[in-house]
């Protein structure tokens, strides 16, 4: 699958998701195992919050381990990441000139400083 298409198809996904499962689904959808399988159950705020305590970053090693390269900037379409924005983390995954990140409803697509990317990935290598 391109990103492109990932991309389209991603807003009629109706399934159940929380911060991390968007990037997750990217990834299996290149064919890497599921790094969110631990986690990719909880969805309500309260047990996100808690699965997520130590922040996202630890979280996603633990599940990505090895298995991916870490990516830096320049970032390349299809990376994808753990972002920081007022306070929230949130994971996402690059367009090539945005980041795009699941929200209530569908997509959304945002511009930030490379130094909001607290850690990144390159699973299209």
């Amino acid at each position: 699958m391109n990103l492109a298409d990932f991309l389209h198809d991603a807003p009629a996904d109706r399934s159940a998701w929380n911060c991390s499962t968007f990037p997750a689904d990217w990834c299996i959808a290149l064919g890497h195992p599921d790094y969110a399988v631990d986690w990719r159950h909880i969805v309500d705020m309260p047990e996100c919050e808690a699965a997520a305590s130590g922040g996202l970053v630890p979280l996603w090693d633990r599940g990505i381990g090895d298995a991916l390269p870490v990516a830096t900037a320049p970032y390349q379409a299809g990376d994808i990441a753990v972002l920081a924005r007022a306070g929230l983390e949130a994971g996402a995954v690059y367009t090539g000139d945005m980041w795009a990140l699941r929200r209530p409803g569908g997509l959304a697509f945002i511009t930030l400083p490379d130094s909001a990317v607290l850690k990144a990935w390159r699973p299209h290598v």
